[in-house]
Parts: structure tokens; sequence; C-alpha cells
């Protein structure tokens, strides 16, 4: 005899349970089995040394069969959760069985193995009918599986109740125990009609104040809120029209229990057929999602609470920077200053700068966790882009001795891309790798994805010469905040978020990025975005930056709406000259009043402001100051993104001008606005 066979029959005799009286446990369960698979026949069965022995059964009249006759010994030798054979007579081991060659003509058996409560392989729960049937669903067989182990637990209590059989008392206990389990199931089952008549709701439904019974026969929508009624039954209807499927996924939906609480239940549903293959029920299993939901809407809050910071908190630390930035842009045009006192101002710019790229990190950051940052696709001319990026970072390349240079292998150049993300991208990887470059060169090869498919899919490279990543640094490196080593920090300087910024937004952009690198010098970073050709005169046609020389010859009266005084002496200093006289206004209500008193010829208006913000006032000087009601009025803010320039431009602004406002922009853009009808958006660099 082998050991398995040893340890069942052992079991078996120690739980003294062969020839045993019926139990209405065993038979609920089967009973409820076979209702929830709509099968003909079901039954529980244990197996001896010789015969297959039914200890609860649904559609047969036998008590044993010949063990060389039983299904379920096949179940156990196959040593899964749920064995399953769609068409018996497909199957080498059973298909010349008499069970089905003869007059039951068996064609379909699911068996889930039951456990003895230590652990020996037993018996099995199973399913027969004499058609075959679809395979399973994953879910179909996770109920199965269940409702053994609701076999498994029967057994456990009827061994306990076994134990404790010297009183009455403690078998009505231990009876108690029993209904007490399945009453506490914390998921509600239940079987619903197509007009979503319940037909079967489980004792887990007291969780929501109601007893199966008063469930039983009401409609689905009785409990849920009004709001949701139309929803659910919409739901009921695609199940009872739904091709062949395993299980349906539904949302949650807001029941009212009987004390008055709403309570969201998340369900799964699984759908029974008739022979036809037709809708008939629809079981599903439902889960209280109300605390998951609750927690989900907190996290949301708290990235909604910590955007607003940090968009907040940008707001403020530009406009201090808008003067340590500006101020210092002006004394570097100061004559005959000493040379120590000019290497003082080029250090403050320069760590104005960095500070500057650091906000706007933090501020990105903020907005890709939040999902704010929206892509605007618009032909763009690559080789030129790149070009751009190039002469940004020539004077920083130049001076280490690095050369750069751009290899363009695309077969169509312009291109439909977000050209302002794309340009940030590569910004930082351009710009990473002229700063870990001591000598050589870093280059720009621009190529298709894959020559030969043609999908549009544009690749870019930007290869070094500098000390290479390790293979232990560059599995960080697109994660925040993130950088090879505390030495990078040390002698580079960097927050750790540029990597992570470019990685989610190429991702935005539909793409993927990457480093290749080993333990010796050179590395490429590379991204591969989804960019489709554009028509070259669309391309072309984008309209190139503002710039402004040097003397833009700027002439006429220009209104400065700012709260800080400061930032209003600045932009006073900016714009200084002898044909140019400003006036001042500390809020959009003084900007108002100014405008109706006397005409200008540029308005520059602060957005973020007391009494009455610059959107009000600009829409109010558009509608009720006829002096100005046509005059130029450009915002200076401090916030950032489509969202706010959207707001200027519907206000009645003609250009969006970030703070910290570079001295160059701000002469080209009032060049440009002063005798133009064309809105404007430029971002400080």
């Amino acid at each position: 005899m082998d050991p398995a066979t040893a340890a069942r029959l052992a079991a078996l005799e120690r739980m003294a349970i062969l020839d045993s009286a019926p139990d209405g446990a065993f038979d609920s369960l089967v009973g409820l089995t076979a209702q929830i698979f709509a099968a003909p026949i079901c039954a529980f069965t244990l197996l001896d040394a010789d015969r297959q022995w039914f200890k609860a059964q649904v559609g047969l009249n036998l008590t044993h069969t010949d063990i060389a006759l039983s299904f379920c010994a096949h179940a156990l030798t196959a040593g899964e959760a749920v064995f399953e054979v769609a068409d018996v007579r497909r199957h080498a081991g059973l298909a010349t069985n008499p069970l089905v060659t003869g007059e039951m003509g068996l064609r379909y058996y699911a068996g889930a193995v039951i456990h003895a409560p230590e652990g020996e392989a037993i018996g099995a729960l199973c399913i027969l009918d004499t058609a075959p049937r679809q395979p399973m669903s994953a879910a179909q067989r996770q109920q199965l599986r269940t409702l053994a182990d609701a076999v498994e637990d029967a057994l456990r209590l009827r061994r306990e109740l076994t134990l404790h059989r010297e009183t009455e008392a403690r078998l009505i206990h231990s009876e108690a125990s029993y209904r007490m389990l399945s009453d506490h199931c914390h998921d509600i089952l239940v079987r619903v009609g197509r007009s979503g008549q319940i037909s079967y709701a489980s004792p887990s439904t007291r969780a929501l104040g109601y007893a199966p019974d008063e469930v039983v026969g009401r409609s689905l929508t009785d409990f849920v809120l009004p709001t949701a009624r139309e929803a659910v039954m919409r739901a009921l209807d695609r199940l009872f029209d739904a091709p062949p499927a395993d299980e349906v996924m539904q949302s949650p939906y807001p029941v009212l229990s009987r004390s008055g609480d709403t309570v969201w239940l998340e369900g799964a549903s699984s759908l029974v057929r008739d022979m036809e293959g037709r809708v008939t029920e629809v079981v599903s299993v439902y889960r209280d999602v109300t605390a998951q939901l609750a927690l989900q809407k907190r996290l949301e809050a708290a990235v909604e609470a910590k955007a607003a910071f940090l968009a907040n908190m940008s707001h403020e630390l530009r406009t201090p920077l808008t003067s340590i930035l500006g101020f210092t842009a002006l004394l570097t045009q100061t004559p005959n200053m000493p040379q120590a006192a000019t290497d003082h101002v080029a250090r403050i710019a320069t760590s104005g700068q960095a500070l500057l790229a650091l906000i706007n990190d933090i501020l990105d950051v903020s907005k890709l966790e939040a999902g704010h940052i929206e892509l605007e696709i618009e032909p763009a001319h690559i080789p030129a882009l790149a070009q751009e990026v190039r002469d940004i970072l020539s004077v920083q390349a130049s001076v280490k001795g690095v050369a750069l240079q751009i290899t363009d292998e695309l077969r169509h150049p312009d291109r439909k891309v977000d050209r302002l993300r794309l340009r940030q991208v590569l910004l930082n990887l351009v710009g990473n790798a002229v700063k870990f470059t001591e000598q050589g060169a870093v280059r720009i090869r621009l190529s298709e994805a894959d020559a030969d498919a043609g999908d549009e899919r544009m690749r870019i490279e930007v290869i070094d010469s500098g000390p290479g990543i390790p293979d232990a640094h560059r599995k960080r490196l697109f994660q925040r905040f993130a950088q090879g080593d505390s030495s990078v920090t040390r002698r580079h300087g960097g927050s750790g978020l540029g990597l992570a910024i470019c990685r989610e937004l190429v991702e935005l952009m539909g793409g993927q990025i990457g480093a290749e690198s080993h333990d010796r010098p050179g590395a490429c970073f590379w991204l591969e975005i989804p960019a489709a050709s554009a028509p070259p005169e669309v391309a072309s046609a984008a309209p190139p930056p503002a710039q402004a020389s040097p003397d833009p010859g700027l002439t006429g009266r220009v209104l400065i709406v700012d709260d800080h005084p400061v930032n209003r002496e600045l932009v006073r200093l900016f714009l200084a000259g002898p044909e140019i006289s400003t006036v001042e206004a500390d809020n959009g209500q003084t900007a108002i009043e100014r405008a109706m008193a006397e005409p200008f010829d540029l308005i520059l208006m602060d957005v973020n402001m007391p009494v009455m913000d610059g959107l009000a006032a600009c829409s109010a000087i558009r509608a009720s100051c006829p002096l100005n009601a046509e005059t130029p009025i450009v915002a200076l803010t401090a916030q950032t993104g489509l969202e706010i320039e959207d707001k200027c431009f519907a206000a009645g602004m003609d250009a969006v001008l970030s703070k910290p406002i570079a001295h160059r922009d701000l002469l080209a853009l009032a060049a440009q606005v002063m005798g133009s009808t064309t809105k404007v958006r430029i971002a400080a660099a």
C-alpha cells in the first residue's frame, strides 16, 4: 500500500465518518454547489480502500461505487486544487469508464480535493453533467475551491462535535459555532435574475442590517441609492447580454444599510448559462470597499494638497528670485565695476539660476504626481530643436573644451511633438553629459526608432565620453532624488530630480527612456517617443521665439501693476529709456483707476495681488476702460503652466511672461506686443 493511501485510510478511521448518517451541513453545501454551478449532479465523496462512498449527493441515488469507477480518485492523484475534465470522452483514464459509456452517460467532471483536518486528501467535492461544458474560469474554480474549503470547515466542526458529544448542551454550542462561522463570512453572495430580483442571499447580508430572508425576493435596486439605480440596471442588462465570458468585475456601488449609512460594495459576477448558452442568472460576490475608497480619497486629497502647497511655495520663491536675478542682471551692465565685484555678481547669478532650476524641478514633480501636465503636440523641426539645445549649452561646453555635435539621421526632420517638453528633456540629458564629460565630445544623434518599420517613432541618443555609469548605479538613475553616489552631489551638485522628471515626461509622451553604459568611460542616454511626420511648410510656420536687440527703441507710456514695490522698481529699470515713461499701481483696483484716467501704450499686470487680482483687473479694463480697451496687456506671473496661461488669455491678456523675468525677454515681448495682435506665450529661461 502506498503512503498516500495509508494516510487516507488512517484519517477516515480517525474521523469515523464512513457509513455515517446524513448530515444537514454537508447536504446544504452540496445543494448550494449544485445551484451555483447549475449542475444536475453534485456530490461529496470519500475514498475508502476499495470503494467511493457518497457522504452527500444531489441528482444521484447511490451510496457507493467501486473505486475503479471513481472520477474522484483521478482528482486526488492529479495533485491540483481543482481537477476538471470538460469532456470525459477525451480523457484517457475516463473515456472507457462504464459511467461514461453506460446508461448514465456522464460527460463532464470537476472536483475540488477535500482534506482531513490534519491535511490528508480523503475525497472530493465534485460536480458532474451528462453534457460537456466550457472549462471553468479562474473565478469559478476559486468558487468551487471556496465551497470545498467550507466542506473542510464542516469536517473540522464535525470532529469537534464528536469530541464534545458528552452532553446535549455541548452539541448545541458546537452547532451554534458552525452557524456563526457561516453568518460571519465577510463577502456577500447573491443570485439575481434578469429583472433584478434576488433569488438567494448569503447570511453575510446581516453586515448591512438585513437578514437573508428580507433580501430574497426583492430587487437589487431596492438596496442601492436612488442615484445609482439606473446604473445598476444598465450593468445588469450588460451582464445578461454579454458574450460568453468567465467573470465580470463590477464597479463599486453605493448601498444603503438598514441604519441609513452608505456602504460601497464592489463585486465580481459569474454568469450562469443554460444549455444553449443564454445567461439565466448572475451570481455575484460583493465585498465592502468603503474603507478602501475613503483611504483613496484621502490619498488623492493629500496629493492635491501637496501640489497646491508646492505651487504656492514656488510662487512665493519666484517672487524674490525675480528681484535677485533681475537686479543681478542690471549689475552686470554697470560700467567700470571692479573685477572682484564682477566675479561676485557672476556667482550670485549662477546661484540664482541654480535655485530657479531646483524650484522648477520640484514644481514639475508635483504637477506630474497630480496629473496636471498636459502635452501640447505641434509640428517642430527636430534638427533645429537640437541646434537650439546645442546653442544654449555651447558656452558651458566650450569652457571645458568639450565639443557638442549633432548627427541627423532622420528621414523626416519635421515631426509632431511637444516641443517645449522635449526641449526640457534634451536640455537635461545634454546638460548632464556636458557636466560629467571632462574631455572629448558630447553627441546628439537623431534617428528613426526602427529604420525598417517606419512606425514614426523617433529615437534620440545623447552620447558622451565621460566616466561611464557602473551597472549598480544605472539601475537607480531615473529614480527621484537618486544619484550615482554621494560624491556626485559634492562634485557636481543637483537635486537628483532631473532624470526622474525626464522619465515621467517621456512616459507621458508614450515613449521610453534609458541609459547604456558599463564600467568603462562613456555613456549613452536614449529616448524613443511617438513622433508623426509633419508637412515641412506647417512645421516651419511655427513662430520663432521673440528676440530683442540691445536697443529695441521702445516708445510710450507703460502702466506697471504689481503689489511688490521692488518688482515694480525692477521692471521700471528694465524698461528705462528716454522715450519711456512709467506709472505704477500696487493692485488691480488701482490699475483700473489709472486705466480709466489716462491712456497707456502697454500694461504689465501681475496676476496674484491683494484687493483685486490681475485677471479680474484685465477683464474690467477691457470691458469698462475705453482709453485702454485695446491696449496690450502682458501678464507677469510667478505661476507656470498652460492652465495659468489659458486663464490669462481668457481674461483678455495679450501675452504671458513667467517670473523670474529676464531683461532680454521683457524688452523683446514689450517690443512685440506693442505692435502686434498675436497672443504670445513666453516662459522665462
